[in-house]
Parts: C-alpha cells; structure tokens; sequence
C-alpha cells in the first residue's frame, strides 16, 4: 500500500486572540476547537505534523500553557502580529510535502484532512475547501453566503477562489506563491488566488472538507468585518503589482471613482452565483432574493471601507 503523504498543518493565531467574539485570553482555550479538531482526525496521525504560530505580541506563558496542554503542537514565531506573515511563516517550517492552512477560530470535520489530501491528483496544485459558520444560527447561516460561499467549483472541478482559513498546498507552489505581507488583514486571499490562476495552478474545489467557523459576526460584527474588507481591498490593488486583479488598471487610472463600477460588477457576480449555483450554496430558489438583499448590504459597506480608505490615503 502506498504511504500517505506528509502533511504539515499550519494554524495562525491572530484570528482567535483579535478576532473572535468569544476570546477568553487563554491561547490554548481560545485555540481547543481546532486542536481538538486535529485530533480527532481520521487521517493517521504519525502522517502530519501541527504547527501553531505565534509572534512577540503572546507572552512565554500563554506559549507554555499551550505547549503544556497541546504536547503534539510545534510552535514557531512570526516577525510580526499580521494573518499574512503567519501563514508564510509557519509553511516556511513546514516540513510535510503538502500544507494545509486552518485559521485559529476554525475547526474542522473529522475526515477534513483525509478528504484534502485525496484530491491531489496528478497535476492539481491545491485544494480549497468549503468554510460555514458554526452553529445553525439565523445569523451564522445568513452570513456565511457572503462571507464563504463565493468560494465554490465549477462544472470542471475547478475552484472559483481560495479561503487561507481552509485550503490545501502542495508545498513547493505555496512556498514560490507567498502571501502578501504588505496586506492588513483581508483581501490576501483573493490576490492568491488570482496570482495562482495567472501562473496556470491548478486549484479545485472539494466541498466535502468542511471547517466550522467560529462565529465573529455578533452585534454588528458583520458591518465592522465587511467594512474592513472594502478598506483592505483598496490596499491590494496597490499592491497588485503584476496586474493580476481586474480592478487593478480602473483603481489605478482613475482611483476611487473605480470602486463604482467595481462593487457593481461583485453585486451583479453575486446575484448570479446565488441563481446559477444555490443548490452548491445549500439555499433555495424561494430564499435567493433574501440572499441577494444580504448580498447588496455586504457590498455597499465593503464600498464605504473602500472609500474612506482613499480618503484617509490622500489624508
């Protein structure tokens, strides 16, 4: 029988101390849902290895309770407090020939691992899987078809974006296709993604490798996350310096004016994802203009960010 590929999973830590709405403080309790989830792994677990990153913002005991109550994690130090450098920084120590990317507030299904590494065919360079909020929530399900379901297949197989809090790399691709660092916090996954589809990987979507995320949306969480979006976002057409992005030329030739006709494209693009594939989204037809409304909301906060972020630029 063939031996299973390594894996090194990579777990970044900023999400559960700054973004969680149920952070205790505690780095080993607010990250025991996907350690937990690790473990009870079906995939053997002499076949991967768990590294936690951390950076100098966590404190040598909050890293030792962690060490002392998670033995099996490898910790490894960031250079700084940013989602972005975690996860280059933890692939950098990777030692299996694929990593597989989990956030801090995500827990996956106990076949996640397994379904993952199964897609690795011949010729295909990652996998992404499917994210849902936790819990069955009004709020946890409404949101999660703005916030996830954009990441879906196509009739091919082939994967419509990529999420860093559930995917899949084969080592070498993600290590020559960083993360971008410069990136706050939000938009890195969509240059990625757009990065990877310009050099030809091979990127498919397995909606079988389920993780669970922590609900961060309470009150008005949802307007602060997506308006944080539409700020960041400004930033990643900055630094989309091979001109992957469609909105790159627009933001660029004529500035924040492009966000109009851009947000209009994404609403348009939204509305027909939520027609064409709502079945893949688990919504039904009666629900769509429900979904589409959500959709609209989303999007003209994600402009409000955006806007104010080339004010505060010019500022």
């Amino acid at each position: 029988m063939t031996e299973k590929p390594f894996v090194s999973v990579v777990i970044e830590t900023v999400t559960a101390r700054y973004d969680s709405d149920s952070a205790t403080g505690s780095l080993a309790a607010d990250l025991a849902a996907p350690l937990a989830g690790l473990q009870g792994q079906i995939y053997p677990h002499d076949r991967f290895e768990t590294i936690v990153v951390v950076d100098d913002a966590v404190d040598a005991s909050a890293a030792h309770e962690l060490q002392q109550r998670f033995p099996f994690v490898k910790l490894v130090l960031a250079s700084e407090t940013n989602y972005f450098s975690a996860k280059n920084a933890g692939s950098r120590a990777a030692t299996g020939s694929i990593i597989a990317l989990l956030d801090g507030d995500c827990e996956p299904q106990p076949d996640w691992l397994e379904v993952l590494v199964s897609r690795f065919d011949e010729g295909v360079d990652v996998v992404a899987g499917c994210t849902r909020y936790s819990g069955d929530s009004l709020l946890g399900r409404t949101f999660s078809v703005p916030d996830f379901a954009n990441i879906g297949g196509e009739a091919d197989g082939n994967a419509t974006g990529i999420l860093v809090n559930n995917v899949a790399f084969r080592r070498e691709v993600f290590l020559t296709h960083p993360l971008d660092e410069r990136i706050r916090r939000n938009g890195g996954c969509y240059l990625l993604y757009h990065q990877l589809r310009a050099d030809q990987v091979k990127i498919v979507y397995e909606p079988r490798a389920r993780a669970a995320h922590g609900l961060d949306i309470g009150g008005l969480g949802f307007v602060r996350k997506h308006f944080d979006r539409g700020f960041d976002g400004v930033s990643v057409y900055r630094f989309d310096d091979r001109g992957v992005l469609r909105g790159t030329s627009w933001y660029r030739r004529i500035g924040g004016l492009a966000l109009f006709p851009i947000t209009a494209r994404r609403i348009a693009l939204d509305w027909m994802r939520l027609v064409r594939k709502r079945r893949q989204i688990g919504i039904s037809s009666l629900s769509v203009p429900y979904y589409a409304a959500v959709a609209l909301g989303m999007r003209l906060i994600e402009l409000a960010g955006g806007l104010t972020a080339g004010v505060s630029r010019k500022g």
